[in-house]
């Protein structure tokens, strides 16, 4: 008999480990030694621990074990000199470990479970805005995205200035080979991104959604019909491939300047399944990890992200961490570029 229960876990601080460099200056200081539970720290962590979505969505599962082999490939990487300098004496309040909220559940359609995951996970990325934090979300299956807008979502609408004629116009960027906006009856990892779209419609609110990284070869005819009705702004994976870097960050630049905040997430699986094997859906053709930084550089840099996420990591398929590995240096990518506009 299946038993589909949902519970919040508390941040494991065993988790958090790395090399000790006890005849180094103090200068050689890694992430493992700034994390701290969450309390209202510049960042905060919050893992999505379920891949209820990709069942849902036939896919391969095991993403669900991601979150914490992402903070251990993440804690041993070391914290670059301008963080040090730029925030001395302060690092113990950079970074928090919000802990995992988890979808245990083995049954393909169990009633709502995943859709209470994602309520119980976007009431913790809510709390982390409203004490102006970032919120970084780990997957999981990409079903962490419509949770990770609706904190972003709540946040907006409480604030006390917000009416429907001054609600801040919320932008999407998704790094991802799939659009995500599939119809089905019910949530999965492939229908967050058309969910979003008919949240906003619900609420009279316009929706900006930038997927870079789409594969012609991952999405049906269908799929792309429903992109140009729901007006999404593509950058296909040739695209970035053939095109400038120029003038893809131009695409990007008009994108961000249209919109007042961000939520910006990064399915793994756009990146080639020869750099992340370790995922739901890998991809014969991908976009270039150096594209992807860059990337994520150019729109940490714009100061709108309020939510960003990392989803798709599967470690069972993973081939020497490899996957967890890249996943950790776009956390940690995401999380400097973050600290050093502040």
């Amino acid at each position: 008999m299946t038993i589909a229960t949902i519970n919040h876990t508390l941040a494991d601080m065993t988790r958090w480990t790395g090399r000790a460099e006890p005849f180094e200056t103090d200068r050689a200081r890694y992430w493992y030694q700034l994390a701290q539970p969450y309390e209202q720290q510049c960042i905060g962590l919050i893992g999505f621990a379920c891949d209820q979505g990709v069942r849902r969505n036939q896919g391969r599962v095991g993403a669900r074990a991601a979150p914490p082999l992402i903070r251990q490939a993440f804690a041993t990487l070391p914290v670059i000199a301008e963080l040090q300098q730029r925030f001395e004496g302060q690092l113990p309040t950079l970074l928090g470990d919000a802990g995992d909220i988890h979808c245990h559940d083995n049954d393909d359609f169990a009633a709502s479970i995943l859709e209470q995951a994602q309520i119980k996970y976007a009431d913790k990325v809510s709390h982390i805005i409203q004490q102006g934090g970032l919120p970084i979300g780990l997957g999981g299956g990409h079903a962490i995205a419509y949770g990770s807008f609706l904190g972003l979502w709540q946040t907006l609408s409480k604030a006390d200035d917000v009416t429907v004629d001054k609600a801040p116009i919320i932008g999407i960027i998704n790094f991802d080979a799939h659009l995500d906006i599939r119809q089905s009856d019910v949530a999965t990892s492939g229908t967050p991104f058309r969910q979003i779209a008919e949240h906003l419609a619900e609420h009279n609110q316009p929706f900006n959604y930038c997927c870079i990284g789409v594969s012609r070869f991952s999405n049906t005819a269908a799929l792309f019909d429903r992109a140009e009705q729901l007006g999404v702004h593509i950058i296909s994976d040739e695209d970035c491939h053939h095109q400038t870097w120029d003038m893809l960050a131009k695409q990007i630049e008009t994108f961000i300047r249209h919109v007042d905040v961000l939520y910006m997430t990064i399915d793994m699986d756009c990146l080639p399944s020869s750099v992340v094997p370790g995922v739901s859906a890998p991809a014969a053709y991908g976009i270039g990890l150096i594209f992807v930084e860059r990337a994520v550089k150019l729109i940490m840099a714009s100061g709108k992200v309020k939510v960003a996420d990392i989803a798709e990591i599967n470690p069972t398929f993973d081939v020497d961490n490899r996957s967890c590995k890249v996943a950790a240096r776009l956390l940690a990518t995401i999380s400097e570029q973050h600290l050093l506009a502040k």
